[in-house]
């Protein structure tokens, strides 16, 4: 039996910087690095899960991932300012709205800050951000579905932009679902062909005429009787991506980290729907993206800027 056929069958290879992959009869196993799998191991908060100490009560990160989740936060901070300058409306979403509820911060193994916004801020935001004179070292990453907010000098550190599209079309949460099974499988095919295309302003152009397929004549003239949806060009793994007018407003505020930052109008609501039961522990604790990395003294360097601009 020859080491090629060997290969076909089982074969382990690198799938990150924490975790290798298993190839078994074509199936992929995905695990974690022996170091990564023992500092995951001895992160307290599988002690608390496991003794059910109440969520709520958690203390936050420490050591690396809190100096990551607060240069995150100073980011954010200079990012609400240039928003605020510029007319741009965002606000906490997904797992920073979770952490803003229930922790009223980060979630403690969590470093990374989740934000939405409405399709036409999320087109006009790149040039914003270019211009900006709050902090010349933020800058916007481009990609197909999303963007994130980066930093010049630290490339580990940045803030996930998702786009909301406006739909139109009142429907019960039965039609919600169907509706987004219906638009699952018209992305689907409309990109099933995308590992051909090389040019990331093809995809992007490609993109927008998905949403106009998806979307024309979809917009009432009354906007409180718009629903919105999580971006079109998207495959998100949630069953239904609507969300009700009522839903995001009125806008208000709300504690994070000790400051007030933008957030839709019935964050509980929108998170039993993403979450279930948001006040229990997760099935799978995953720590933040930055747990296990090893920053250049430049970095710590960035880091330690942001960090103490929050005074």
């Amino acid at each position: 039996m020859g080491l090629g056929f060997i290969k076909k069958i089982f074969s382990v290879s690198e799938y990150s910087e924490k975790r290798n992959i298993i190839y078994i009869f074509g199936f992929k196993l995905k695990f974690p690095k022996r170091r990564f799998f023992k500092l995951r191991k001895e992160s307290p908060y599988y002690y608390y899960k496991k003794n059910n100490i109440d969520i709520t009560t958690l203390p936050p990160a420490e050591g690396q991932t809190r100096e990551v989740q607060l240069a995150n936060l100073a980011m954010l901070v200079e990012f609400d300012k240039i928003c605020k300058q510029n007319n741009i409306h965002y606000w906490l979403d997904g797992g920073t709205l979770l952490g803003a509820i229930r922790h009223k911060g980060f979630i403690p193994w969590d470093d990374d800050i989740d934000l939405g916004m409405f399709r036409d801020d999320f087109e006009k935001i790149t040039d914003v951000l270019a211009n900006n004179t709050v902090n010349s070292e933020l800058y916007i990453k481009n990609f197909k579905t999303y963007k994130k907010v980066c930093h010049k000098r630290n490339p580990y550190l940045f803030l996930d932009l998702f786009p909301v599209d406006a739909y139109g079309e009142i429907m019960s949460v039965e039609e919600q679902i169907e509706e987004t099974k219906k638009i699952k499988k018209i992305s689907d095919e409309f990109h099933k062909n995308d590992h051909y295309i090389k040019d990331f302003s093809e995809q992007i152009v490609k993109c927008r005429e998905l949403r106009k397929e998806i979307l024309v004549n979809k917009l009432p003239e009354d906007v409180t009787k718009t629903q919105y949806v999580w971006g079109l060009d998207f495959n998100h793994g949630w069953n239904n991506w609507f969300t009700n007018y009522d839903v995001y407003f009125p806008f208000k505020t709300i504690e994070f980290e000790g400051r007030e930052f933008p957030c839709m109008n019935k964050p509980e609501n929108y998170t039993q729907r993403l979450y279930g039961n948001y006040m229990a522990y997760p099935s799978k604790i995953s720590l933040g993206h930055s747990a296990f990395l090893e920053f250049s003294e430049e970095e710590k360097n960035v880091m330690k800027e942001l960090i103490k601009k929050l005074g």
